[in-house]
């Protein structure tokens, strides 16, 4: 076999060695896999609808969680199977993360007080912050309104969800 398709090969995506990230990719599907199984749990225990054909409020988040959870174990399988996704070589960034742990609770805790888009638009600008790029107020800005424009008009207004 020459070089090249040994590249190409299933066995060169083992994940193992330089530049190897198999147990990250490991431990990100586990939590991915996590993350929408507790989400699956949570959206079994909303009401059911009320009418034959209602499908209650329910529905749409159990339908967003059993698609994660297919997409994530999908994920688990093809990183058992050896194929490197990628990741960090280095480091992990713990400041950073640790900031986005804490936008994400701050969005959930001021949801009731200022209103779901409200505090999505907030959330998704502040953390667009930490990432390096160019113009960062301007890609601040567009992702905190573009995610406040789909969750105010889009759930609230087309879909008609009540929104926090």
């Amino acid at each position: 076999m020459s070089g090249a398709a040994d590249q190409t090969s299933p066995a060169s995506h083992t994940g193992e060695g330089p530049g190897g990230h198999f147990w990250q990719n490991v431990v990100a599907a586990g939590v991915c896999i996590a993350w929408n199984a507790t989400f699956l749990t949570m959206s079994l225990g909303l009401p059911e609808g009320h009418s034959r054909g209602d499908i209650g409020p329910g529905a749409l988040p159990s339908q967003v969680a059993m698609f994660g959870l297919a997409v994530s174990l999908i994920y688990l399988v093809q990183a058992l199977r050896g194929v490197d996704f990628g990741g960090s070589d280095g480091p992990v960034d713990v400041p950073r993360v640790a900031a986005l742990v804490a936008i994400f609770v701050a969005v959930a805790v001021s949801a009731p007080w200022i209103g779901l888009p409200i505090a999505l638009g907030l959330g998704a600008c502040v953390g667009t912050l930490l990432f390096p790029g160019d113009r960062p107020w301007i890609r601040a800005v567009a992702t905190g309104a573009g995610i406040w424009a789909i969750a105010f008009f889009l759930f609230g207004k087309v879909l008609g969800l009540p929104l926090p």
